[in-house]
């Protein structure tokens, strides 16, 4: 009876826990301002707690065999999960919602095809710290793009999240590559 009794009060005790733990959810955060020759540069972005009813999901999948496995990352709405170690979050995971980037008085908001797959992206400003920096990001000379690296998880797997962002709303994952000789 007493061994019942505790099992009972550490399953309680944990789902207490579990509950309690709770994400302040970033909103509007200022990422990075400054200019790029006259036209002034701003990058906000926000999140939103993850729910998988709200999306098309697969969990992390053995595409192979036992002796030949082929392991396939979790996807949200056809895309990779970024930031969680290839799985599928739990529900309430700080999940990448908005990103604005405003090139002067041009705003430009990246659609949410690129965002939903994101998780536990790091919003700090573009600061360096000890060497280390979460977020980087580098521009054109005309300042009409602008290459965003963003880090993203959870520290013990920690990855980065690349695109480019152009004034007039192009959007890409592409990596950016320089010409061959």
């Amino acid at each position: 009876m007493r061994l019942r009794d505790f099992i009972i009060s550490a399953i309680v005790a944990t789902i207490s826990a579990t509950s309690c733990l709770a994400f302040d959810y970033a909103k509007d955060v200022l990422v990075y301002e400054g200019s790029v020759g006259a036209t002034k540069v701003k990058v906000t972005a926000s999140e939103r707690p993850f729910s998988r009813a709200a999306h098309k999901t697969t969990d992390l999948r053995n595409a192979g065999s036992e002796e030949k496995p082929d392991w396939m990352p979790a996807t949200v709405d056809g895309k990779g999960v970024v930031g969680t170690d290839q799985t599928l979050p739990e529900d309430g995971l700080p999940q990448l919602f908005a990103l604005t980037v405003w090139f002067g008085d041009k705003k430009v908001s990246v659609p949410s095809e690129h965002l939903n797959h994101i998780f536990l992206p790091h919003l700090d400003g573009t600061t360096f710290e000890d060497g280390y920096i979460d977020t980087l990001v580098a521009f054109s000379s005309d300042g009409k793009a602008l290459y965003l690296s963003l880090g993203v998880g959870d520290g013990g797997g920690t990855s980065t999240y690349d695109m480019q962002i152009r004034a007039d709303g192009t959007v890409t994952n592409k990596p950016i590559q320089r010409p061959e000789p």
